[in-house]
């Protein structure tokens, strides 16, 4: 039992140590955001070419090395590089498949084995350096320039990692001819290490511009998908999150139902209309934040247009949302101070329906939701109603 509690305690320790260093291998330099960090990686392992081609080299160099030497060494190099390569390929393939948890595993594993293969690579270049054959030194010389070049360009996303991967990929080649060599060699060490100072340099250039563009584009999404008003998302988030968890229900066997909640104030328009529109705004800021403290975190609140929401609960059941429904009428049926002379009372109705089986589509469900929302407003405003169960709005 106590063998059993250290195994575990070991690997829970092994855990946090893997994804601590994860985390400081892909941090940016500046705009340190989860959406950012991730389209860094995302660039990173987009380029699976010079993945390729670099396996191509190593294993030339090392079957080269292999037939002129008739060492073990070339053997070991060779199945290294085949196991590095399955397993980088393996990876690549969980990030364009697999649901986000599966994908940032699929990172991870993917910056540990570029750095598993800097490693490999550079011990191979070494080796090319110390044998003492000629034609080995030459490919050992071209193939460091080529893969320092390359990772510089490579990991212009990843700083951090690139630094790391082309220290292991770069400099051994150069401090093999200096320990096997004569003394002069000494200076083809040092011409490693400035090449490989160099190239850190550009990277870091690059890693700035692509940073920036990366910071820019991802502002203009965000502008693009948030209501100015109110800062929550809006209709065109509310559709792409929409067909996401729809998606999720028809490919991921066991996905959990979700719920979608549209929401209508009662009585807003006379507000509106007797205290002029910078009131309603002030109202409508208020409602949102309501809305927002009534939600989980993981929950997704959306202004569709003048006094409607649409709320997304993720992994919701029909009871569930219903009790939401009823905290969010409760929530927003209290008063508001809006900076005019007395406090204002507005209601909000409420129309859900459920995704629970493979198939349902985004329009669908909206609809359903919506016109659980007019049987609601038929029923006094105030109160909630849930739509017809199933994708067919049986």
């Amino acid at each position: 039992m106590d063998g059993t509690a250290r195994g575990s305690d070991a690997s829970a320790a092994a855990a946090v140590v893997f994804w601590a260093a994860y985390r400081w291998l892909t941090k940016p330099r500046r705009f340190d955001t989860p959406e950012i960090r991730e389209r860094l990686i995302r660039s990173m392992f987009e380029r699976r070419l010079a993945v390729l081609f670099g396996v191509l080299t190593s294993v030339a160099t090392a079957i080269t090395a292999l037939v002129l030497t008739g060492a073990l060494w070339p053997v070991a190099w060779i199945v290294t590089e085949i196991v590095l390569f399955a397993g980088r390929y393996r990876n690549v393939e969980r990030i364009a498949t697999k649901p986000e948890q599966e994908r940032h595993r699929a990172y991870a594993r993917l910056v540990f084995f570029g750095v598993a293969w800097s490693v490999t690579y550079g011990l191979g270049q070494f080796a090319c350096a110390t044998s003492g054959i000629d034609l080995l030194i030459v490919m050992g010389a071209i193939n460091t320039a080529g893969a320092v070049g390359n990772i510089a360009s490579r990991n212009a996303s990843l700083p951090r990692l690139g630094t790391i991967a082309m220290v292991f990929a770069g400099l051994p080649f150069g401090f093999g001819l200096y320990l096997h060599g004569a003394p002069e060699m000494l200076m083809v060490f040092v011409m490693a290490t400035l090449l490989t100072g160099g190239m850190v340099l550009v990277m870091l250039q690059n890693h700035e511009i692509m940073l920036r563009m990366i910071n820019a584009e991802w502002t203009n999404h965000l502008a693009a998908r948030t209501d100015r008003l109110t800062e929550l998302p809006n209709r065109i988030h509310l559709e792409e999150r929409l067909m996401d968890l729809c998606d999720d229900l028809s490919t991921m066997p066991g996905a959990p139902s979700f719920a979608v909640l549209c929401l209508d104030l009662d009585g807003f328009k006379a507000v509106n209309d007797q205290f002029g529109h910078a009131a309603g705004d002030t109202l409508l800021r208020a409602v949102a934040g309501r809305i927002v403290q009534s939600i989980r975190d993981r929950d997704i609140a959306c202004r569709v247009g003048g006094d409607e929401f649409v709320l997304l609960l993720p992994d919701t059941s029909a009871s569930e949302a219903s009790f939401v429904a009823a905290r969010l009428i409760t929530a927003i049926s209290r008063p508001y101070d809006i900076g005019i002379d007395h406090l204002v009372r507005i209601g909000v109705s409420v129309g859900s329906a459920v995704a629970e089986e493979p198939g349902e589509s985004p329009q669908g469900l909206l609809d359903r939701a919506d016109q659980a929302l007019y049987s609601a407003k038929a029923a006094g405003k105030g109160v909630h109603r849930e739509g017809l169960i199933g994708s067919a709005g049986r």
